[in-house]
């Protein structure tokens, strides 16, 4: 199945564009999680429960592997597990590891994330090291069925001090997009959406609306929405019909709505409920 399809169809099926980025802040896990256990098991007692809760509300996930990786080959062996979890629930999976390098490296990182029987179906590639170091990402994505998210405009503070440089009559980031575009024509569904898509924060909305311009056939991964400050108003220049276009993600918001209730033991209802809003709140269809 293309990528394009397989995101259509979990938008189409829980009529959400949302989604869960499962970033397991340690100090923010509840205590009785992490009592008498290695920090895998706690990292599996928090996540299943909320992608369980979360399920009927959203149309992926996206780990952020950083929050598993700190804790050596236990935390990466909580994120496969994290991984195959969702998978089973058919929930597509989006690694957020913001990988890139050159030559035959990239091509390691692509097999490792992008490979033909691993249970991830996209990653978030960095582009800062110029174009042919995207070109192995973009290979084994066509090969394989998976799709690539490159960071185009950041939802950081700091994006602008590079993503926002003047180069000739453009900014960094529409040169980047320009990018992204020529490379996702390799691999376009019948609907039109590349398997190669974009991330373009929340935060900026204006730069939103242009971007859609340069990159009509990608999909966007938005982060930047909630705990950030973006809003969902701030985002409908990017869609198309039916939800179309675009997905939005919501992490902290979602993982710790426990903390405003103070119901630490109740975190799986609340991170449900959380998600059941912010669907509602994003309803672009």
């Amino acid at each position: 199945m293309h990528f394009a399809d397989l995101i259509n169809e979990s938008i189409d099926t829980k009529q959400s564009v949302l989604c869960l980025g499962l970033d397991p802040h340690w100090d923010r896990i509840p205590n009785f999680l992490k009592e008498d256990c290695s920090p895998d098991e706690a990292i599996l007692k928090f996540l299943i429960p909320i992608i369980d809760a979360c399920e009927p509300h959203i149309a992926c996930v996206k780990p952020q592997i950083a929050f598993f990786e700190q804790f050596g080959s236990v935390g990466y062996n909580a994120f496969e597990k994290v991984c195959i979890y969702a998978k089973s629930k058919q929930l597509p999976v989006i690694v957020d590891a913001k990988r890139g390098d050159i030559g035959s490296t990239a091509e390691a990182y692509a097999e490792a994330f992008l490979g033909k029987n691993r249970p991830y179906d996209a990653l978030t590639v960095n582009p800062y090291m110029g174009e042919d170091t995207l070109v192995p990402f973009v290979t084994k994505a066509n090969e394989n069925g998976k799709g690539i998210f490159v960071l185009v405009k950041t939802s950081n503070p700091g994006s602008g001090d590079i993503q926002d440089l003047p180069v000739g009559e453009e900014l960094v980031c529409e040169k980047i997009a320009r990018t992204v575009a020529r490379l996702g024509t390799e691999n376009i569904n019948k609907d039109q959406y590349s398997n190669i898509g974009a991330v373009v924060g929340a935060t900026y909305p204006e730069e939103l609306s242009f971007l859609r311009r340069d990159m009509p056939s990608q999909i966007f991964l938005i982060p930047g929405y909630g705990a950030q400050g973006g809003e969902a108003d701030d985002l409908r220049p990017v869609f198309y019909e039916g939800g179309k276009g675009a997905l939005v993600n919501s992490s902290r918001g979602i993982l710790f709505a426990f903390e405003e209730a103070g119901k630490p033991e109740e975190f799986a209802f609340y991170a449900g409920e959380a998600a059941r809003k912010a669907k509602e709140d994003l309803n672009f269809f």
